[in-house]
This record gives C-alpha cells, structure tokens and sequence, in this order.
C-alpha cells in the first residue's frame, strides 16, 4: 500500500489541472479552493467537488494525496452530491491516514436507476495546518474513477489544490487618550477617556484589549475610563503615569502587540501644571471660558489652541465653566508636594 501511494506521488508533478483523459465535455472533479493560505494550528477544509459535464454520474471514487508534514487530516465526511435528487447513496470506503499522507473516499448511489447530472460536493475534508512559515502542501487527486448507468468510466479532469502556511501576523495596538491634560479624581472626579478602536489585525480579528493605566490598575475593552486616585510630583515637576494598551488576536497560536503611551495627571484644579492652584489657573478657565470638544469625533488636541481648553478643562467633561471655576475655588492653594 506505501510502494503504490509513493508511486502515486511520484507521477503528480504540478498543482492546477491534470488531465486523466481528456475529451470534450469531460466530467471534472476538483479540489475546491483551489489554493488557501492557512495559519499554522489553523483548522480549515475543502471541498471535492464534482461536476458531471452533461453526463449521468452514479458512483465516484479518489484519493487525496498531501504532505503530512504540512497539514494533517482531521474528518472527512460525505457531501449532497450523490443525493441532490433525493436518491439514496452508500459510503464504499472513508479513510484516513496522516502516516502516509492520504485520505480515500468511494461512494455510490443505490436503488436508483438514475445518475446524477448537476455539480455538487462529493466530500469535504478537514485538515489542521502543522506546518512551517512558508510550508507548502499539494492537495492532489488520483486513482479518480466516475461510473455511469452502464458502468463504464467516466473521462474526468482532475484539479488539484494547495495550502501555504502563512504567518500569523501581529495586531496593532493603537491607543488614544482623549485628554492630554487629567486632574486627580479622588477629590473631583475626572475621569480619563482611553479608545482602543484604532487598533486592527492586518490578518484577523482583534480578540482582546487589555489596558495598564500605570498606577498599578488594569481594565479590558475597546473603549474604557480611569480615575486617577493619584499624581507624579518629582520636586520641580509631574511625571507622567506610564500607561500601555495591549492587543490579542484571534488565531489558533495568538500574536499579542502592546502600545505605550504617557498619561499626565495634576493635583485638582492645577490647570497650568505649576504644582499649585492659584490665579494662575483661575484665569486659564476665565479665559477658555464656553470652549466646548467632543470626543471622539473632536478632542481638544483637534482645535486651535486646544491645548489650554484642555487644561482649563478641569473636570473632563470637555466643556469650560463654572464646574471648573468650582474646583479651583475648592482646592484654592493647594499643592503637588
């Protein structure tokens, strides 16, 4: 059985169309897709497809040649083709084997004195991909006979398929804070903004999103809020809180990215970041007084001479007013240190 399914390798020597024999108007069965890029650990499947070609088919038999290096075959079971009338079929033979590298299929109608005239799948087997970054499998049909109503063989064309084992490429973590400038909400709440949405998977789909907001505190979604129950004074200055989004897609061995970005946060009501509130920071507010953003769409960091709204904007509620005015008044004095 090895000798003949080695030799039956042997004689395939390309991918696309082999011909058994070659008539007009010929039956055709054929590995459908044709060709697929496939993650290795990924579970995929293919079709064998048979198309009568004006012709009454009533049984069908092949065997699918693969590298089992590449891929390893997991089920194979059978299709409506030889039942799309409503006609009863009988499986002759459905094995497997990812020692040599086959799977063998035979099916026939019975009970019937009629053979099948339109295309419809014959089996559909399903493969794992085991394979290398760049491996390469044939999907290759052979020892392929067709019987009509007078069980002759039928002339068939074969074609054959592939699979490529692509690499699994790494999401993208993209993280946008929609305030450049935060103030502690222990005392006032103000909450900071993060949007994930940015993000993408060039070959997939993002399955996760894990955000650290550098305090020591985590959080999960696309979109998500922090309050910030504390600030970075160095003796001169802030320190910003040093904040990452990380990204997890959805193949079967995930690839996970992480983006770093800066979170500033003052002490309450310290609008200009001097460490302390005073006329300093009242006047900022007076003067940005019924600037407005609104976020996502528009943040503050969007208009001109946005930079100053956002730190009049005390609260994070991405409107200058008397809310602002409040907690200065309220914090009036304090200090960073």
């Amino acid at each position: 059985m090895i000798e003949r399914k080695l030799l039956t390798i042997s004689l395939i020597v390309f991918i696309g169309i082999t011909l058994m024999v070659t008539a007009a108007g010929a039956a055709t069965i054929e590995v459908v897709p044709l060709d697929q890029d496939i993650h290795e650990g990924d579970e995929f499947a293919v079709d064998v497809v048979v198309k009568p070609g004006g012709g009454e088919v009533f049984g069908v038999q092949y065997l699918l040649v693969f590298n089992m290096s590449v891929v390893r075959a997991e089920t194979q079971v059978k299709g409506g083709f030889l039942t799309s009338d409503g006609n009863e079929s009988e499986v002759v033979v459905n094995a497997l084997n990812n020692t040599e590298g086959w799977v063998e299929y035979s099916e026939t109608r019975i009970n019937s004195t009629a053979g099948v005239t339109v295309n419809g799948t014959l089996a559909t087997v399903t493969f794992t991909a085991r394979g290398d970054k760049g491996a390469l499998s044939y999907l290759n049909l052979s020892e392929v006979i067709m019987t009509d109503l007078s069980f002759s063989v039928i002339n068939c064309t074969r074609v054959n398929g592939s699979v490529t084992i692509a690499e699994n490429e790494s999401p993208v973590a993209n993280a946008t804070v929609y305030d450049d400038f935060n103030n502690v909400g222990s005392k006032h709440l103000c909450k900071v903004y993060f949007d994930g949405s940015g993000s993408h998977d060039p070959d997939g789909e993002i399955a996760s999103y894990t955000w650290s907001f550098g305090d020591g505190t985590y959080d999960t979604g696309v979109r998500c809020e922090h309050v910030y129950g504390s600030w970075n004074w160095n003796g001169s200055g802030y320190e910003p809180f040093h904040a990452s989004l990380t990204v997890t897609d959805d193949g079967i061995l995930p690839q996970v990215n992480t983006s770093y970005f800066d979170v500033v946060v003052y002490i309450a009501g310290d609008a200009n970041g001097d460490g302390t509130v005073n006329i300093v920071d009242a006047s900022i507010v007076g003067y940005e007084w019924g600037r407005s953003s609104s976020p996502p769409d528009t943040c503050w960091r969007d208009l001109p001479l946005g930079e100053w709204a956002d730190r009049a904007d005390l609260n994070n509620d991405h409107e200058v007013n008397i809310l602002d005015m409040v907690i200065i008044g309220t914090r009036w004095k304090d200090t960073a240190w």
